[in-house]
C-alpha cells in the first residue's frame, strides 16, 4: 500500500490570521524557530455538529518579513512601521497545495523539482455555500526525511548491510534474502535506488540483528560482495 501524505504530515499547526500584525507573526517565527507560517482564517464548518476550522488564505515566510523590514529601514517615511502592518499585506497566495491522500512519492518529487521546503495540506469542504481549502496539515522536507528513516528501520535495533549489485544484477540481493530467511534473521527494510545511470548498483538492507556473522559467512561462501556501516560506492573493494 502506497504511503500517503496523511501518514506523515505535521498536524500540530501554528498559524497566523490575515489581520494579525507582522510583529506578532515575527514573534511566532522566532519563538518556534520556523521559516514559514500558514495564514488561515477561522471559520465554522456545519456538517452535523458545527466546528471551527482553519481556511487557508496564504503563506508568510521569514524572508517576507525581513524584506518588508529592510524596505522600512530604507524608507522610514512609511505611514506605519513594518511591525504594525498586517499579514494580509505581505503574505503570498498558497498556489501549490496537496490533499491528505496524495502519494508521498509524488509530493516529494514536486518539492524537489520546484525547490520547495514545505507544502500545505488541505481538504476542500463546503463552507458558507462555497468549497474552501481547509488547512489540515503541513508537509515539510523534514517530515519526508523522518518518514524515510522510519521506513528504512533506522530507529529499530539492528544494523545496515549493503549488497553489491554488479551491473544492476539483483541476483545477489535475492540470494541474501533467501539466506536471511533460512537463518531466521529479520530484514527491516530494503532499498535499491538507481543512483548511477538509472541502474541500482547497491542494495541497502536493514537487518534486525546486531550479530550478522552467520549471514556474512554465507555471503562469503558464495562470493557476494557486501559492506556494512557505509554504503558501497564505485571503486570500493567489497568483501566476498
Amino acid at each position: 500500500m502506497a504511503l500517503i501524505v496523511r501518514n506523515i504530515m505535521t498536524t500540530r499547526l501554528v498559524t497566523v490570521e490575515p489581520d494579525d500584525t507582522l510583529a506578532h507573526a515575527a514573534n511566532l517565527i522566532r519563538q518556534h524557530q520556523f521559516h514559514h507560517l500558514p495564514v488561515a482564517r477561522k471559520m465554522t464548518l456545519v456538517q452535523g455538529e458545527a466546528k471551527r476550522v482553519l481556511v487557508l488564505e496564504g503563506l508568510l515566510t521569514a524572508q517576507d518579513i525581513d524584506m518588508v523590514a529592510e524596505l522600512d529601514r530604507q524608507n522610514p517615511s512609511q505611514t506605519l512601521p513594518w511591525q504594525e502592518r498586517r499579514v494580509i499585506e505581505v503574505m503570498h497566495r498558497a498556489a501549490i497545495r496537496v490533499t491528505p491522500v496524495a502519494s508521498v512519492a509524488s509530493v516529494a518529487q514536486m518539492l524537489v523539482q520546484r525547490g520547495l521546503n514545505y507544502v500545505p495540506v488541505v481538504e476542500y469542504l463546503p463552507i458558507e455555500e462555497e468549497r474552501r481549502a481547509v488547512l489540515v496539515g503541513l508537509l515539510t522536507r523534514s517530515d519526508l526525511l523522518m518518514a524515510l528513516a522510519q521506513a528504512m528501520g533506522a530507529f529499530e535495533p539492528g544494523m545496515q548491510l549493503d549488497i553489491a549489485l554488479p551491473m544492476g544484477d539483483i541476483t545477489p540481493l535475492t540470494k541474501t534474502l533467501l539466506f536471511a530467511a533460512e537463518l531466521r534473521m529479520p530484514v527491516r527494510s530494503i532499498m535499491a535506488a538507481p543512483l548511477q545511470s538509472g541502474v541500482p548498483l547497491v542494495a541497502t538492507l536493514r537487518l534486525g540483528t546486531i550479530n550478522p556473522a552467520p549471514l556474512l559467512h554465507r555471503l562469503r561462501e558464495v562470493g557476494i560482495g557486501y559492506s556494512f556501516g557505509d554504503p558501497l560506492v564505485e571503486g570500493d573493494a567489497p568483501h566476498g
